[in-house]
């Protein structure tokens, strides 16, 4: 066995030195599309559908798909019971709908960004309603905040977050959190608070059923790049202190879909999970039901993540993270 102790936990602000940033923010939109330039970086947001869909760091694409808002996750063993009612809530079936998406700030040092967006499946009512905001910080990024109400009378939600997909060759993982094995809300005792470094392939948990695997609870920050470093790093923000990451070549739809691990097809992409929380793992399938702390019932809820394309060889990550 063994323990940490938190010896020194000071609030901290990151601070970083825009000066390096020759230029100022630009800030261009058409019917369809919101575009911030800062300096070499350029962030797309599809006013559309209310998400960002891309950004280019240095002329490098680093997103395949759109950041998008998800409550799915593969079940476990452990979900064999509650896996039904998320079924029949159709949580595995989840669609968006863009309600408004405005450029509401835009000036040289930053721009805001603001949509509101409901997550239903067909012919039902919405599950969750979002207002979300996307705020460009000159030399910071983007944050992603997130204020989600969750309708009434619905099962306790598998996960919140964000899923994204970034081009292949953003192999490499680097991260600061409970590892290195999967840590979840009730399941990180074996895990230590730690810097951590990975490959995505490497980074997976081959379980005879495919299912959800190798969450990092507790994580400041996450850096996937490629073998040159270009990539996005993932921080907490002032107002969410820690989040949860999962990083494969699988979607949950996959491992949800796929009965056997052999029968798995890695994707080519990198599929990147960022999540506010997940649901406890443990379960009545073979023990007591989750106690009440461990089960994502939250009706109302906040949630931040920040993400910054950069040349990770050129950064401290810790020294861009909040606390």
């Amino acid at each position: 066995g063994f323990e940490q102790i938190v010896l020194e936990s000071a609030e901290m602000t990151s601070t970083p030195d825009i000066s390096i940033v020759k230029n100022d923010l630009c800030v261009e939109q058409s019917d369809k599309l919101i575009t911030v330039c800062d300096g070499d970086k350029t962030y797309t947001v599809d006013k559309i559908h209310g998400l960002i869909c891309s950004i280019n760091d240095n002329g490098k694409e680093l997103l395949t798909t759109a950041i998008t808002p998800n409550i799915w996750r593969a079940p476990t063993d452990n979900d064999r019971n509650l896996k039904h009612e998320w079924f029949k809530a159709a949580y595995d079936y989840m669609m968006l709908k863009c309600y408004s998406c405005e450029l509401v700030k835009a000036d040289a040092t930053e721009a805001s960004v603001k949509v509101s967006m409901s997550m239903g499946s067909p012919c039902q009512r919405p599950a969750l309603r979002m207002e979300i905001e996307y705020l460009f910080k000159k030399g910071e990024g983007v944050e992603l905040k997130f204020e989600v109400t969750v309708a009434e009378g619905l099962p306790m939600l598998p996960r919140f977050g964000v899923e994204f997909r970034m081009p292949g060759d953003c192999e490499y993982i680097k991260y600061f959190g409970k590892g290195p094995y999967e840590s979840y809300i009730d399941k990180c005792e074996a895990s230590r608070l730690s810097t951590y470094a990975t490959t995505v392939t490497e980074h997976f948990e081959h379980y005879v059923r495919p299912q959800e695997n190798m969450a990092h609870v507790d994580s400041r920050w996450v850096s996937i790049a490629n073998t040159a470093g270009r990539g996005l790093l993932a921080t907490n923000t002032d107002s969410s202190a820690a989040f949860s990451f999962n990083c494969s070549h699988f979607t949950a739809e996959m491992l949800t879909k796929t009965a056997h691990d052999f029968e798995l097809e890695p994707l080519e992409d990198t599929v990147v999970c960022l999540d506010y929380r997940h649901n406890g793992i443990g379960s009545n399938s073979c023990g007591p039901w989750l106690v009440g702390e461990l089960q994502f019932t939250e009706k109302k809820f906040n949630f931040s993540v920040r993400l910054v394309p950069e040349l990770m060889g050129d950064v401290d990550p810790f020294n861009k993270i909040y606390n």
